[in-house]
C-alpha cells in the first residue's frame, strides 16, 4: 500500500511565513498518527535568504526536539534546498532529531545533490531526493541519473509537479523512464495549479509509487498540495 509523507507545514509554510504554534504542531501530529501517515516533513532547514522567516524554515535539532519526542508512529523530517545545502549543518542523524531528509534539486544541480545525497546516507539520515521541474530534465541530466551508482542508498526519489502542470499520462511516462533507470522506490509529490493534483496522485498510485505527498490545508505555492481530505473522499480504500 503506498505511503503518505504530510507536508503541511513545510509546504504550507508558504503562506504563514512558516510560522505555526507548538499546540497546532502537536495536534497535527496527533491526527497524522491517527490517519496512518508514514512521514511528517515539518519544515526546510535553510539558514540563507532567511530574513523574517518563522522557526519552521530552520529547524535545527534544539527546536525539533519537544516535537520529536512526540512523534509517535511518524518518521520526522525536513527538506533542503540542494543549492542551499551546508554539510556542517547536519550532524549525525542520531543526534539530529530527524529521521530523514528530502533533498530538493532542480535540474542545474543534478551532480550537487547525488553527492549531498551520498554525504548524509554516511550520517545515517534515511535520504529522499526530490526532481523539481522534471519537465525541464536535459538528456545529460538524465544521464547522470541513469548512472549513478548508488540508488540503493535513497529512502526513495521523489517526482515533483513542482508547476502543477503535468498530466496523468505524462506522469506515467516518468515513473517507466525511472523505473528503466533502475530507481526502486519512486513517489509523487502534487501542485494544484491546473487541478490536477488528485488525479495526477490517484495515477502515481495506480503506478505503484512508494508515497505521495498529501496536506491538511490548502495552503501553499503553485495551487496548494493533494489534500488528505480529497483523497479520502476518491479512495479511502488506497490509504491506510
Amino acid at each position: 500500500m503506498v505511503k503518505l509523507l504530510d507536508c503541511t507545514t513545510r509546504d504550507g509554510g508558504y503562506s504563514t511565513n512558516w510560522n505555526y504554534s507548538d499546540k497546532y504542531i502537536f495536534d497535527l501530529m496527533e491526527t497524522l498518527n491517527r490517519e496512518g501517515v508514514d512521514f511528517y516533513e515539518i519544515g526546510y532547514r535553510n539558514y540563507y535568504d532567511n530574513k523574517d522567516k518563522g522557526a519552521f524554515y530552520h529547524c535545527d535539532s534544539k527546536f525539533l526536539k519537544r516535537f520529536y519526542e512526540k512523534k509517535g508512529n511518524l518518521k520526522l523530517g525536513i527538506m533542503v534546498d540542494a543549492k542551499r545545502y551546508d554539510e556542517s549543518d547536519f550532524r549525525v542523524a542520531e543526534i539530529d532529531c530527524l529521521d530523514f531528509v528530502r533533498i530538493a534539486v532542480r535540474p542545474d544541480r543534478i551532480k550537487d545533490s547525488l553527492l549531498i545525497a551520498e554525504n548524509l546516507y554516511g550520517k545515517n539520515y534515511k535520504i529522499m531526493l526530490q526532481l523539481m521541474d522534471i519537465k525541464n530534465l536535459s538528456e545529460e541530466q538524465y544521464n547522470i541519473l541513469n548512472e549513478w551508482e548508488h540508488k540503493n542508498i535513497l529512502e526513495t526519489l521523489y517526482l515533483a509537479d513542482t508547476y502543477g502542470v503535468l498530466k496523468p499520462q505524462e506522469l506515467s511516462d516518468y515513473f517507466k523512464r525511472f523505473r528503466s533507470y533502475n530507481f526502486e522506490n519512486i513517489s509523487f509529490h502534487a501542485h494544484n495549479a491546473m487541478g490536477q493534483a488528485l488525479d495526477n496522485s490517484l495515477e502515481a498510485i495506480k503506478l505503484e509509487a512508494y508515497s505521495i505527498d498529501v496536506s491538511q490545508t490548502d495552503g501553499g505555492i503553485n495551487g496548494g498540495n493533494l489534500l488528505y481530505k480529497d483523497l479520502n473522499e476518491k479512495s479511502p480504500a488506497l490509504l491506510p
